[in-house]
């Protein structure tokens, strides 16, 4: 009601939380604040451009930041070096993908830093994170409801935090105790991140009697182009014997056959947020950092 959402907001008030609408309402960033030069970091920017996730987050925040009047300074900061780049003295801010607590924090020393799909509690540094958890609970809540329940994570952790695997187990995880269902066995299956872990883990759990087989599979896309093909190998039908659930909504997914069911990511989303929080953080140098959330879906194709 009017009266919580009041009192919601002088307690963001007071904490200097950004009371700005998100751009996905706004369609850009705003251009009443200049910043000037903006570093743009990450650990090899000619391997990022190639990669699945990264790269097209990385094009959206280069955008965003010539949309909005700003000057973009691509750095390379590898895992080996933690020590802030000399050229960091003359970037007003930084936007920092794919990098480890070590260079946040040494950057977070020298400038305003936001980064991007990690949050680090304890520095002083906003992060854009995607909310996985909330996707994979709609993805594994569907599977759930259309019977299956000897459900595979090959793509998760039970580790506690907010990075991409701990969320997978969370979402799922939660999507199973609402519906009151125990996990079976092999729920916890891996924690794989590319094809051939997905093709190496698909074998072990398909290798086993057809009653202890698992009748889903949840991980992120790259791993479920190697549980597709380890799935055609044994002679397993997707998805009329085993269901497939990624993460990411990669381009070559929507190729695939079966085309992958998955959760999207907004990544043009969570770049104009990282790029507006960064511009909002130039004028509020004291204020608390804090995790922005940026939101998932479940997209239903052919493989579940």
């Amino acid at each position: 009601n009017d009266r919580t959402r009041g009192e919601i907001l002088k307690v963001l008030k007071r904490l200097q939380y950004p009371l700005v609408p998100s751009p996905r309402r706004r369609g850009r960033p705003a251009k009443d604040l200049k910043l000037g030069t903006v570093a743009v970091i990450c650990r090899q920017h000619a391997l990022v451009r190639k990669e699945h996730f990264f790269a097209p987050i990385l094009a959206a925040a280069l955008s965003a930041l010539e949309d909005a009047g700003l000057r973009a300074m691509p750095l390379d900061w590898p895992a080996q070096a933690p020590a802030a780049p000399p050229d960091l003295a003359h970037a007003d801010g930084a936007i920092m993908f794919h990098v480890d607590m070590a260079a946040v924090r040494a950057a977070a020393a020298r400038t305003p830093v936001v980064t991007v799909d990690s949050y680090y509690p304890g520095l002083r540094a906003d992060g854009v994170v995607a909310d996985y958890r909330y996707g994979v609970y709609a993805g594994v809540t569907w599977l759930l409801e259309h019977g299956h329940r000897r459900i595979s994570l090959i793509s998760a952790s039970r580790r506690p935090g907010e990075d991409f695997s701990s969320q997978v187990y969370a979402g799922a995880r939660y999507a199973l105790d609402l519906a009151g269902v125990e996990p079976w066995e092999f729920f916890l299956a891996g924690d794989s991140c590319n094809p051939e872990e997905g093709y190496t883990l698909t074998q072990r759990l398909l290798g086993r009697p057809k009653d202890a087989r698992p009748s889903a599979i949840v991980g992120n896309d790259q791993s479920l182009l190697g549980v597709l093909r380890a799935a055609h190998d044994l002679g397993a039908r997707v998805p009329e014997d085993l269901a497939l659930l990624g993460v990411d909504d990669i381009e070559m997914g929507r190729y695939t056959v079966p085309r992958l069911s998955t959760v999207r990511v907004d990544k043009q989303a969570m770049a104009a947020l990282a790029v507006e929080r960064l511009q909002w953080r130039m004028t509020h140098p004291e204020a608390i950092p804090c995790r922005i959330v940026s939101d998932c879906g479940f997209v239903k194709r052919d493989s579940c």
